[in-house]
C-alpha cells in the first residue's frame, strides 16, 4: 500500500531502509528557511535520492498539515508481511512475538513499533478487525522503526495463539489481575505476549488461550499503565535476562 511519511527521523530511516528510493518533498518555507536538518540532505544526496521542492499549498494539500509542520515527506511503498514469513528468521536467539489484542490508538501502536524494534522483536501481530494499522501517523511516531519490523494481520488471535502453543512458543497475556509478576518467569525460550487494548484489556477468550497470565507491580497510586509502557517494561525485562543476565552469571 502507498503510506505517507513524514519527519526528519523517519525518512531518514526511510532512505537507510531501502524503502524510499525516489523522490523526497520539502516545503518551499522550510527550505528557504534553511529548516531541512542538513545530515539528513546530506544522507538524501549520498543515496542519490531526489529532492523536489514544492508550494506550500500545494505540500499541505498533498501531504497533509502534520507533515508541514515537520517540513519533509515522501510517500513510500509499505508491503505487509504474511503470518507464515514470521518463521522465517534465521535469528538464533528464541523468537520473541508480541501480540496486540485491539490496539486502537495510532499513538500507542508507532510508540510500540519504535520500543519492538529496539527490543528485539521476531513480530507483532495484530487482528484484521478493531485494530489500528499503519498510517501516517503510526510511521511518524515509530520514527523510522516501522520498516525494521514485521507486522502482520490476521483474522483470528485466539487461533493465532493455538498455532503458536503448536510452534513450542510459550504465550503470556499483561493483566493486572494477576497473582504472579513478569519479574517470576525465566524468558529464556520462545516467547510471545500478548498486550490488551487501552481501555478494556485483554479479552476473556485471549485470556483462556494464554498458557500465563503476569502483571507489572505496581507501587503508586494509579493501578495501570497504558499499552505502550506495559510493552516497553515486559520487553526490556526480558532483553534483560536473554542479553545482560548472562554476561554477570
Amino acid at each position: 500500500m502507498q503510506l505517507t511519511i513524514y519527519g526528519t527521523n523517519t525518512i531518514k530511516e526511510a532512505v537507510l531502509s531501502g524503502k524510499l528510493r525516489k523522490t523526497v518533498y520539502a516545503s518551499e518555507k522550510k527550505w528557504k528557511n534553511g529548516l531541512i536538518d542538513k545530515d539528513l540532505l546530506k544522507l538524501i544526496k549520498a543515496k542519490s535520492v531526489k529532492i523536489e521542492i514544492k508550494n506550500d499549498n500545494i505540500f499541505i494539500k498533498e501531504f497533509g498539515k502534520e507533515a508541514f509542520i515537520k517540513g519533509i515527506a515522501a510517500t513510500v511503498e509499505y508491503n505487509e508481511k504474511q503470518y507464515e514469513e514470521l518463521f522465517e528468521s534465521k535469528d538464533r536467539r528464541p523468537p520473541f512475538y508480541l501480540i496486540l489484542d485491539e490496539i486502537t490508538d495510532p499513538q500507542n501502536l508507532g510508540s510500540i513499533i519504535r520500543t519492538a524494534n529496539c527490543s528485539g522483536i521476531s513480530g507483532i501481530i495484530v487482528p484484521k478487525s478493531n485494530s489500528i494499522f499503519i498510517t501516517s501517523s503510526v510511521a511518524n511516531v515509530s520514527q523510522g522503526a516501522l520498516f525494521y519490523v514485521d507486522l502482520v494481520r490476521v483474522t483470528n488471535i485466539a487461533r493465532v495463539i493455538d498455532d503458536l502453543k503448536k510452534r513450542g512458543v510459550w504465550v503470556i497475556g499483561l493483566s493486572a489481575d494477576s497473582e504472579d509478576d513478569i519479574y517470576s518467569m525465566d524468558y529464556n525460550i520462545p516467547l510471545a505476549v500478548v498486550i490488551g487494548s487501552e481501555g478494556k484489556g485483554l479479552r476473556r477468550l485471549t485470556i483462556s488461550k494464554c498458557e500465563s497470565i503476569l502483571k507489572i507491580p505496581m507501587v503508586g497510586n494509579v493501578n495501570s499503565l497504558n499499552a505502550g509502557i506495559s510493552f516497553a517494561v515486559m520487553a526490556y525485562e526480558v532483553l534483560r535476562q536473554r542479553t545482560y543476565n548472562k554476561k554477570t552469571d
